[in-house]
């Protein structure tokens, strides 16, 4: 119980074990290695399920949508494509500012709440 037990990092595993990969391949190889260094971290049916939801519902959904939307724009409404530009930049907003607003939420409380004061100020009407 004396020994102080250190277990190597990932960073010294993977110096020990393989040397970095120059060149076009790594490029590929590289992102290959981290999911499989994922999947044995945490389960390959963890990891799938993460690609699942982000890459197909967010990334797959997204595109749809924005196919429809620049079809509508172009064809429907007739818009220029700098004004298109303009319109998609005014609907990122709200994501632009979620980061934002949720480090707010959690680090300035309103009488003494974290978030419910702030949903109830997000939802009163003028």
């Amino acid at each position: 119980m004396g020994e102080d037990l250190r277990l190597p990092t990932h960073t010294e595993e993977v110096q020990e074990n393989e040397q970095p990969k120059k060149g076009i391949l790594s490029c590929v190889s590289t992102p290959v290695a981290w999911f499989k260094m994922l999947a044995n971290e945490l389960h390959w049916s963890f990891v799938y399920g993460v690609m699942v939801v982000y890459g197909i519902s967010q990334g797959l959904g997204g595109s749809l949508a924005k196919v429809g939307t620049e079809y509508y724009m172009k064809d429907v409404q007739k818009v220029q494509p700098s004004e298109a530009q303009v319109y998609s930049g005014i609907t990122s907003i709200p994501w632009i500012i979620k980061p934002l607003w949720g480090l707010l939420t959690d680090v300035v409380p309103i009488l003494g709440y974290h978030r419910r004061s702030y949903f109830v100020f997000a939802g009163k009407h003028v």
